[in-house]
């Protein structure tokens, strides 16, 4: 792999690294998220690194790839998908990765624990990224 995509290789082993911690608490059910603040703290930090691992990964392969800047985070998945690097569809509707992650860094005041137990049940729309993001550097 060309150096310019080492950036990208450590992302996703931070991801994995999270995407791990997160699944050894999918079984926690939403009652026990909401109730048990340590529990909250521990899945709020994983799925916000998680977030920014995906969004730092996408900025940097469309910096090495010379795509159009982005806009915003959310534009940084969707160009994936329009470069064919990720496919399309999923780029639309991984995207909004880029919402959950402004909501745990700015609106951690006012954080629905019932959407943030929907995202910890998606944790397979993160793995997808993974391997869309490892077969695209396989090729590099």
């Amino acid at each position: 792999m060309p150096p310019e995509f080492s950036g990208v290789e450590r992302r996703l082993e931070k991801l994995r690294s999270c995407l791990s911690d997160l699944e050894a608490l999918k079984e926690k059910t939403q009652k026990e998220l909401v109730e048990d603040s340590n529990l909250r703290a521990i899945v709020e930090r994983n799925l916000e690194l998680a977030c920014q691992c995906c969004i730092d990964i996408a900025n940097r392969i469309i910096s090495v790839e010379d795509i159009e800047k982005p806009t915003d985070y959310y534009s940084a998945i969707i160009k994936l998908g329009e470069s064919n690097i990720i496919p399309l569809d999923f780029a639309k509707s991984f995207a909004s990765v880029a919402g959950l992650r402004n909501i745990l860094v700015h609106g951690y005041l006012e954080i629905d624990w019932g959407e943030i137990y929907q995202w910890l049940q998606r944790l397979d729309d993160f793995h997808k990224f993974v391997d869309h993001i490892q077969k695209y550097l396989a090729n590099k």
